[in-house]
């Protein structure tokens, strides 16, 4: 298969096309690729690209000639759950000419081209958290490894869960007005997108920073796909994530959110995650997320409206938000009555 090369419209057209077919293992005609080409956008405007544009940067970089063969290690990272040293012996076999650190560079390449991590070992700066791939260790158990690093021990949580300490055995409920626009109009937090799933709903309060991880049509890909790499409770909780973040019936969600998908090329497929029910609208039915999420709630139901803007659309205590805006109203109403009775005043002064 003659993949091509970046210098040859490779990021577009029927390049995509194939290298989705290896890379998820799907079996894609032109036609059916054309009906999916914009759910698979994201991913190869925020990750291919990204990706290949570091690899291809620095010293002894990946050939910019040599898609066709890091997809092969895509395959083989696919089809052989070995450890990254074997993994490196086997590709340096049929890699005449590469450098040692080419070839590591170009097996990392492929490892974040598959799974949506911050692999070291590229090239380029990346933001958020960097994973190492250690030697005597596979692809699969590194992103066990991490996996279980998310996932905080039960006492842990219920720690987090308690605002009184007294009984660690509550749990905390996440409301229907906690979605990602309350996060961003009401208590004034910037939406970071991310493309590394372990920086998701990490929270910068300093800077008044939630980072999203929105490529679902990558974990889409891997819970399709043979071998789970990523573990499918990780995928499925990903996405509950997403529909309590961004709630597929609320209008003005959708609306905020199309407009953004305009502006960043986010994943369009966010509203296609099933309706979160409500019983499964608390912190004990993340697993791995359940930890961040409380954190986020705590930091946004901790912040006071700082603007007219804000009193407006935070509705989370409605005995307050009322008491606020009648004394507006109120005082909007003793100025503008004590302002028409000085121009009345006024008025029968000059005329007197």
């Amino acid at each position: 298969m003659a993949v091509g090369t970046s210098s040859d419209n490779t990021f577009k057209g029927d390049f995509q096309r194939r290298a989705i077919n290896v890379i998820w293992g799907t079996n894609l005609t032109d036609g059916e690729y054309r009906e999916h080409e914009v759910a698979y956008s994201a991913y190869f405007y925020h990750i291919y690209r990204q990706l290949w544009n570091a690899a291809c940067s620095g010293d002894e970089p990946v050939s910019d000639s040599s898609h066709e063969k890091v997809l092969q290690i895509v395959s083989q990272l696919k089809r052989e759950d070995k450890v990254k040293r074997e993994l490196l012996s086997l590709v340096s076999s049929g890699a005449a000419g590469w450098s040692q650190l080419q070839i590591e560079r170009a097996v990392n390449l492929a490892a974040g081209l598959l799974v949506p991590l911050n692999f070291g070992g590229i090239g380029g700066l990346r933001p958020g958290k960097q994973v190492t791939w250690n030697s005597d260790e596979s692809l699969r158990q590194l992103v066990t490894r991490q996996a279980t690093a998310l996932a905080p021990s039960t006492r842990i949580l219920q720690h987090l869960n308690c605002e009184a300490c007294s009984a660690c055995n509550s749990r905390i409920n996440f409301p229907k007005r906690f979605s990602a626009w309350q996060l961003r109009f009401v208590a004034g937090f910037d939406i970071v997108w991310t493309n590394n799933l372990l920086d998701h709903l990490a929270l910068d309060e300093e800077k008044l920073e939630v980072h999203i991880f929105h490529h679902v049509k990558v974990l889409m890909g891997h819970k399709e796909c043979q071998g789970n790499i990523i573990p499918l409770d990780l995928i499925q909780e990903t996405f509950d994530t997403m529909a309590l973040l961004f709630p597929r019936t609320d209008r003005k969600v959708r609306k905020w959110y199309d407009k953004l998908d305009k502006t960043y090329r986010i994943d369009p497929l966010v509203f296609r995650c099933n309706y979160l029910k409500l019983e499964d609208r608390h912190s004990e039915h993340f697993k791995y997320w359940g930890t961040r999420l409380l954190k986020l709630k705590g930091a946004f139901d901790a912040h006071e409206p700082t603007g007219p803007a804000q009193w407006w659309r935070d509705d989370r205590k409605p005995v307050q938000w009322w008491t606020f805006w009648v004394a507006v109203l109120v005082l909007g109403l003793t100025l503008l009555f004590g302002f028409t009775q000085s121009i009345t005043a006024i008025l029968q002064l000059v005329r007197s």
